[in-house]
């Protein structure tokens, strides 16, 4: 069922004849396809990241929604619980001879408190004559 204004056209233009197409149009035609195929095949993975996305957290939106409420919480109790001032590391004085002297007066005095150190029965060192080793063998045989 051709429209009659449609039929002189038509066979106008099977009396064509077809030409091939440029070599240098083929390259820039595929790549173009190239393009448009990747651009599917990212929106195709994106959309699937979606639905298995969905699908995780679909079953319990509102526990997901109360954990993230919970977070948000934890975290703004964090930033209210810290010290506004800011830290840094302040150079003191260097001190006084009369502290110092002071100090090694404490030292002097703690160290006649404790009195001398005796080393401990661990620490001291065993004395214990080196056998030979055939002794040693008829000691464990015994």
């Amino acid at each position: 069922m051709m429209n009659e204004e449609t039929e002189p056209f038509e066979q106008r233009l099977s009396r064509q004849p077809l030409r091939q197409v440029p070599a240098t149009w083929r390259g820039e035609i595929l790549a173009a396809a190239d393009l448009n195929q990747r651009k599917v095949r990212a929106f195709t993975s994106a959309a699937t990241f979606r639905v298995r996305m969905r699908d995780i957290f679909w079953p319990a939106p509102a526990a997901w929604a109360g954990l993230a409420a919970v977070w948000i919480f934890i975290f703004a109790v964090n930033l209210s619980m810290r010290d506004p001032s800011p830290r840094r590391a302040e150079k003191s004085a260097p001190a006084s001879p009369e502290v110092m002297v002071e100090l090694r007066k404490q030292q002097m005095m703690l160290a006649e408190l404790i009195g001398p150190r005796e080393p401990r029965d661990a620490d001291r060192p065993k004395n214990v004559a080196p056998r030979p080793r055939g002794a040693r063998a008829e000691l464990v045989a015994v």
